[in-house]
């Protein structure tokens, strides 16, 4: 594994607390999936008890169910649910956000594909589960820059050399296809990233998960994929919404018989590959901090599933275009103190001090909790089972979720097949025929970050490869900036200063924009100064990046 990607992710495990209910009864038998594989058993026991045991026992004592331990070497985010355990270790550096981020996609993942949990591990043999979580997980952990591991993006194509007409043709493509009342939505893929998209990005990223065996066969966007002749380019798998989810699929403000990708503002196809970006060649997905998840993540545990034919409607949705408007966009957690651990990585024992449990040890935990916990509203609900239809033209994907009752209606089948087969083939061609995005100067004047909290996007003058000496400082200060606006939901605008450079980040509900200049800064005595060039950051961020299409007036 990469540098990189241990930096991602150290530890990872799900753990059922119904196996282990009498002090006889071994640890390990309620370890259902543990990363590393290899950690030796006795190991894992170790960290799964003691983690699962503090996690419950503050969780009790202080009424609100835990989000981070933060221990000296490492940090886990917790997730709990009914019996299950889920823990995932990184570094202490990695910025918070970005670990809970990571734990509640990796979770929502497996259930887009495999239905409940519980119901999971009934139907299934361990050994075969497990094999499934570390896919998901592989998908994961990977990184080609250090400024992906701080946000959670999709990847979208670099539109700077594709025509707009390809990106319009992209959204009719998939206009067409939902002329079948069958059809909920769809994405367009192109060696793994997205063309348009009908769906919100947590789903889109789900479809791409699926996707990724197929395009990281292409490690350059100029290498086309080969597709086998003797392959079907039509396939099925079933996946599981919850039903918030489908009811905003349903609820675009668009009827049917009226659809066409430039209906004002309320079209039901956007494209996310609109804005630029120099990451053409990331091999990182990561997730959007955006979106509810108080819902989903309530849903995915129910043992049941609704019969296939449920189908939501609502037209109040918060989703606009398939997307949450920033309106919409739920606060996430802040991280509060509600009790200090003392602890040992190395096997020895995790005791709690006071105010939980008077203990002893020579490191410190710090434990999160959440906001006041969920309204009734925000009750589990089941899983309602779909279809993907995923039809491939060599790195080319068309990947629509449709009712089961599509893979016996023959018509449907057929019409969605011809009525795009001709398009895909053209878009393909052309997409293809697109030459590489020209690198970026060695050296610019200036760096910057721009994520769209609402697309989840990123824009950045930044290289795809791993950060350089001049690049590493910037992303450290935009990873202490991005978590500081997480943590404190009043935070609209920050600087952060060092002898010789300095960051100014701002945030509203819908961006964060992080800007650099090089050189020219007074050297930092320790004292505010009023000339110090530090602070006209930010109207010359609002210049610059005009031209890179960031605006921030």
């Amino acid at each position: 594994m990469a540098a990189n990607s241990v930096r991602r992710c150290s530890y990872f495990f799900l753990y059922d607390g119904s196996k282990v209910r009498g002090e006889g009864d071994p640890t390990r038998d309620g370890i259902c999936y543990f990363y590393p594989e290899e950690t030796p058993v006795d190991k894992q026991e170790l960290l799964c008890g003691q983690l699962a045991g503090v996690g419950r026992c503050v969780s009790e004592l202080s009424s609100s169910p835990v989000r981070v331990l933060r221990l000296h070497r490492h940090k886990y985010a917790i997730h709990m649910r009914d019996d299950f355990f889920w823990a995932l270790g990184c570094s202490a550096d990695v910025p918070t956000a970005g670990v809970c981020e990571l734990l509640r996609q990796l979770i929502n993942v497996f259930c887009f594909f495999n239905g409940s949990v519980r119901q999971s591990y009934q139907l299934n043999s361990p050994e075969t589960l497990a094999t499934r979580w570390a896919r998901y997980l592989s998908y994961l952990r990977p990184g080609s820059s250090e400024l992906h591991q701080v946000f959670s993006c999709v990847r979208t194509i670099d539109s700077t050399n594709v025509d707009p007409l390809l990106l319009l043709k992209a959204a009719l493509i998939l206009q067409a296809c939902q002329h079948c009342p069958l059809v909920s939505a769809g994405c367009i893929l192109f060696r793994g990233r997205v063309v348009s998209t009908q769906m919100c990005p947590e789903l889109t990223v789900k479809v791409m998960v699926h996707e990724r065996d197929t395009y990281t066969k292409s490690q350059s966007p100029d290498v086309a994929y080969d597709s086998d002749s003797d392959s079907d380019p039509i396939s099925f798998t079933s996946v599981f919404l919850t039903r918030s989810e489908l009811q905003d699929l349903h609820s675009a403000p668009v009827h049917r018989d009226l659809r066409d990708c430039y209906t004002k503002k309320t079209g039901v196809s956007r494209t996310l590959s609109q804005v630029p970006s120099s990451d053409s060649e990331s091999s990182e997905l990561n997730f959007s901090l955006s979106h509810d998840t108080s819902e989903s993540e309530l849903s995915v545990f129910s043992p049941t599933t609704d019969p296939p034919n449920t189908r939501g409607h609502s037209s109040g949705s918060p989703l606009f275009n398939g997307r949450r408007s920033p309106g919409a966009r739920e606060n996430l957690p802040e991280e509060s103190n509600v009790g200090n651990l003392s602890s040992r990585e190395d096997g020895r024992g995790l005791e709690e001090k006071s105010p939980v449990v008077e203990g002893v040890g020579g490191q410190e935990a710090e434990v999160c909790g959440p906001p006041p916990p969920p309204s009734s509203s925000d009750s589990p609900e089941s899983l309602i089972c779909m279809s993907l239809y995923l039809h491939r033209v060599k790195g080319l994907v068309l990947a629509l979720l449709v009712d089961p009752d599509f893979l016996n209606n023959k018509a449907s089948m057929e019409e969605v097949f011809h009525s795009s087969l001709a398009s895909l083939n053209g878009l393909e061609a052309h997409l293809r025929a697109v030459p590489p995005v020209a690198p970026a100067p060695p050296v610019a004047p200036y760096m910057f970050a721009h994520f769209d909290c609402v697309q989840s996007t990123m824009t950045t003058n930044m290289s795809a490869q791993p950060g350089g000496a001049t690049e590493h400082p910037f992303v450290k200060a935009t990873s202490l900036l991005h978590s500081h606006f997480w943590k404190t939901k009043t935070l609209q605008e920050a600087i952060i200063r060092s002898a010789g450079a300095a960051v100014y980040g701002t945030r509203s509900a819908a961006q964060e924009t992080y800007f650099q200049q090089h050189g020219g800064l007074l050297r930092n005595s320790g004292i505010p100064n009023h000339q110090d060039s530090a602070f006209s950051l930010p109207t010359k961020a609002r210049h610059r990046l005009l031209k890179h299409g960031v605006n921030l007036l």
